[in-house]
């Protein structure tokens, strides 16, 4: 399972973004701020609006999340830890949903479930 979910295409990205707007409390981070650890249970998903966050597995370099990319989804969807460690490598900006306010927006919004369907199918 991974931590990240792109949002590449830009239909997911208009349904995501416009979806989590009016829920989502927007963070300013300084650059080497863990947002998550491994072998946590998650809290909610980070939208990351602006910066890159590194991903890694046991501490070692996984991959890098960009603008447009949503973190913690796949956990915050399967209940299970974070299986990787969020970390800023940049000053980023980020919109967190906690996880029961987003599980409850997927039943108020059932196009989200569709996207976030394949999201997770693209990791």
């Amino acid at each position: 399972m991974s931590a990240l979910s792109s949002v590449k295409d830009e239909r997911y990205n208009s349904v995501v973004a416009d979806s989590l707007a009016a829920y989502e409390k927007i963070e300013t981070w300084p650059s080497g701020k863990v947002l998550f650890r491994e072998g946590v249970e998650p809290t909610g998903i980070y939208f990351l609006h602006s910066g890159d966050v590194d991903l890694s597995f046991s501490s070692k370099p996984l991959l890098s999340a960009h603008a447009g990319e949503i973190l913690g989804l796949t956990s915050v969807m399967s209940g299970y830890a974070h299986d990787s460690t969020a970390t800023t490598r940049s000053t980023c900006v980020t919109g967190f949903v906690e996880m029961n306010q987003f599980l409850r927006l997927l039943d108020e919004k059932p196009a989200l479930w569709l996207t976030v369907l394949r999201l997770i199918s693209s990791n």
